[in-house]
């Protein structure tokens, strides 16, 4: 790993159903339409992403990436997607956030911002970060 820290610059999300595409354009780098030509038929138009999806499409992209989501270390030197689980009073039971995470910060492609993790649970008080999938990028 270099001395220098992971530089992310945030892609934001345009659509409805661009989210996932700026999410791995905002970790990787990639243009968003480079992701777009690659994701899988039953991915593509924003439907269908479940926890497995994130690791196959980074493998896709030609990344390495944990084979799935593992416990959160906020220490990590990685860049990361976040599992943030919501409140069920929200009634979205069984549902979940997907966020970009590296040193300390989260990148919001939805809504164009970012900010620290405690500004980010705060803003959100009842969510949870349960896990994360580290994505390994080359200049690292």
């Amino acid at each position: 790993m270099s001395a220098q820290p992971y530089e992310i610059e945030l892609v934001a999300s345009e659509t409805d159903t661009d989210y996932h595409e700026s999410l791995l354009a905002t970790i990787t780098g990639l243009p968003k339409a480079e992701i777009r030509e690659k994701l899988p038929q039953d991915l593509s138009g924003g439907g269908g992403w479940r926890g497995s999806s994130f690791p196959r499409v980074a493998r896709l992209l030609g990344f390495n990436v944990n084979p799935r989501f593992i416990k959160f270390d906020p220490a990590t030197p990685w860049p990361c997607i976040l599992r943030v689980q919501v409140p069920e009073h929200w009634g979205w039971k069984g549902k979940w956030w997907a966020v970009v995470y590296n040193q300390g910060t989260v990148y919001l492609p939805d809504q164009g911002v970012r900010g620290s993790l405690n500004q980010f649970l705060s803003l959100y008080p009842g969510c949870r970060v349960t896990s994360m999938l580290q994505i390994w990028i080359s200049d690292l």
